[in-house]
């Protein structure tokens, strides 16, 4: 049997209760955790050979180029 796949509210659960569990369980700290484990698990990480500067290039070159047979 695989692993169980988790939503992504339950993981952001999941990774909160972990946040909580390392900072030594003192109550109060709840969203905090919920932010801080929902920032963790829906930001895309970061790439180190990443294409996405020439990406960028591109998407804006192809914004400021008018269509082919307008003046």
């Amino acid at each position: 049997m695989g692993e169980r796949k988790f939503s992504t509210p339950e993981r952001i659960e999941q990774r909160a209760y972990e946040l909580y569990v390392e900072r030594g369980g003192e109550d109060g700290g709840d969203l905090a955790d919920w932010l801080a484990a929902e920032r963790e698990l829906t930001e895309l990480p970061e790439q180190p050979n990443s294409n996405a500067p020439q990406a960028r290039a591109t998407a804006a070159n192809l914004q400021a180029t008018p269509p082919k047979g307008l003046p």
